[in-house]
């Protein structure tokens, strides 16, 4: 199966007119992601549920939507992957990896034919400015969605934590568990797994921005978080991840975290769901 790429987008043309993120930042996610603690544990704990729940047939068809420097879709190996993004400076490093099956377009405005994927995968991207409207984006990943298909979310939760690297990646809002649960249903899915994630850091997370808003130092200047890590810090905080992982598998909803994970299927065909 291959997925329909369709001359134009029954919705119209690209609507998202801003980049995700500033261009630097994207050679500094492609140096660090490989192996960074937050992209390791992001993707291991993806590709396990993929892996779970992949349909019962060969040549899955997978759509990384907003696949960014193309991390996440060069994990995608067992799979009859595709990436989209609306960023010329991400493509470029998609096409460093030799990934093939990389198109240029908006999350809003999908240039794939109705029920195209079996899977959808979109990290931290609906959260994006450059993504006007978030409920027409799901609307999006529903139509390309095969019916019975498998959406795989994950965004960064609660607006209080914004901070200067989201202002440097462009965030235009943070999520609570609920919003995204609502949003994610009235889009036609069926919720199978949300929970938030990241939650042993979160209590470390929360007082370091706090701090940053109410005790600035001279000199603070807006900039990314995102940085080279120790060898052995990065180990370290791999390993949690890797653990809350494994505890998510088994079944565990956390309360509160720095992110939100949702896994949702889509509707199937003149099925009408009874609460």
């Amino acid at each position: 199966m291959q997925a329909g790429v369709g001359s134009e987008n029954k919705y119209g043309g690209n609507a998202d007119g801003r980049l995700s993120v500033d261009e630097r930042e994207y050679s500094v996610i492609y140096a660090v992601e490989d192996d960074h603690w937050w992209y390791v544990g992001l993707r291991r704990l993806v590709l396990s549920f993929m892996d779970a729940l992949r349909p019962g047939k060969e040549n899955v068809t997978v759509l990384d939507a907003g696949c960014g420097t193309g991390g996440m879709l060069a994990e995608c190996r067992g799979f009859n992957a595709f990436g989209l993004d609306i960023s010329e400076e991400a493509m470029k490093f998609c096409a460093m990896r030799n990934l093939p099956n990389v198109s240029k377009g908006s999350v809003s405005a999908m240039p794939f034919h109705d029920n195209s994927f079996d899977m959808l995968i979109s990290l931290d991207v609906l959260y994006h400015l450059g993504v006007l409207d978030d409920t027409r984006a799901l609307n999006e990943f529903h139509r390309v969605i095969n019916h019975n298909g498998i959406l795989l979310l994950n965004l960064p939760a609660y607006n209080f934590l914004t901070s200067s690297h989201d202002k440097i990646i462009h965030t235009r809002h943070r999520y609570r568990l609920r919003e995204l649960k609502a949003k994610v249903e009235s889009a036609g899915f069926i919720i199978e797994r949300i929970t938030y994630r990241n939650t042993l850091f979160f209590p470390l997370a929360l007082f370091m921005r706090v701090l940053k808003k109410f005790v600035p130092r001279a000199g603070d200047k807006r900039e990314s978080d995102l940085k080279p890590v120790h060898p052995v810090m990065n180990k370290f905080l791999k390993g949690s991840l890797l653990l809350e992982n494994r505890l998510i598998k088994w079944g565990l909803n956390f309360p509160f975290g720095l992110s939100i994970f949702c896994v949702a299927r889509k509707r199937q065909k003149n099925v009408r769901i009874v609460d």
